[in-house]
């Protein structure tokens, strides 16, 4: 079995997949990773550890230590600028996507549902870009391929208001209503790699800080969550 991951920045893979790359790879499947950007217009760290001009090459030094806790064999950087995602041509967006996607032959395809969990921009930009991708592949394969949002559920969301968590930068977060979820994936068992490897941003610190800090207010067996979205071939 081979998972193909499309998302935004370094750390979106790690935060919200990392636990079920961990578990399929143990499992024998092989994970590859599209990154559409090098994080460029992220934090600095505090204190900073990293100038704005060499942040680019720092985050994918430690998206590439963050992979290989997580079992991800091979990384595709499309090279496009932080924050500029939602300015570039969908079809141009989805058809690098499409290459890579038809080049590799995955069984599942992994990025953000249509809100991009944060509403960023990007995220929503390439969660749009990979889902159309994705809908052109369907129609050329006859193997079994299935394609999964990556989602966060609006019960845990709302812990998180509850608990104090505050994000605001993009607009109101809402979640995934539950019902809507499809996929729990159980990864109790390999939570502490993940969370070495979300220790591996270390640039984006606070992020990570909050992340886990989050996670663990949802008390008991840790998940990550997923929504079907499309399938092909079952038969």
């Amino acid at each position: 079995m081979k998972m193909l991951l499309v998302f935004a920045h370094p750390d979106d893979e790690t935060f919200y997949c990392s636990g079920t790359i961990i578990r399929l790879v143990r499992l024998g499947a092989k994970a590859q990773l599209i990154m559409a950007t090098k994080g460029e217009a992220g934090s600095l760290g505090n204190p900073p550890l990293a100038t704005k001009q060499a942040l680019g090459k720092i985050r994918e030094r430690e998206l590439k230590k963050a992979a290989k806790i997580a079992g991800i064999s091979k990384i595709y950087f499309l090279g496009f600028k932080d924050g500029t995602l939602q300015k570039v041509p969908l079809n141009k967006l989805s058809s690098k996507i499409l290459s890579i996607i038809t080049k590799e032959k995955p069984d599942l395809v992994f990025t953000f549902e249509k809100n991009g969990i944060t509403l960023h921009p990007d995220h929503i930009a390439i969660s749009k870009a990979t889902t159309e991708s994705f809908k052109r592949y369907m129609k050329t394969t006859k193997r079994h391929v299935r394609l999964y949002h990556a989602c966060l559920p609006q019960s845990h969301w709302a812990k998180y208001l509850a608990a104090g968590y505050k994000y605001d930068f993009f607009g109101k977060m809402t979640g995934t209503p539950d019902h809507e979820i499809t996929t729990f994936v159980n990864i109790t068992d390999v939570y502490a790699r993940k969370v070495k490897a979300v220790n591996c941003h270390e640039t984006q610190k606070e992020d990570c800080r909050n992340h886990l800090k989050n996670q663990n207010l949802i008390l008991g067996p840790k998940y990550e969550h997923f929504k079907l979205i499309a399938e092909s071939n079952i038969i």
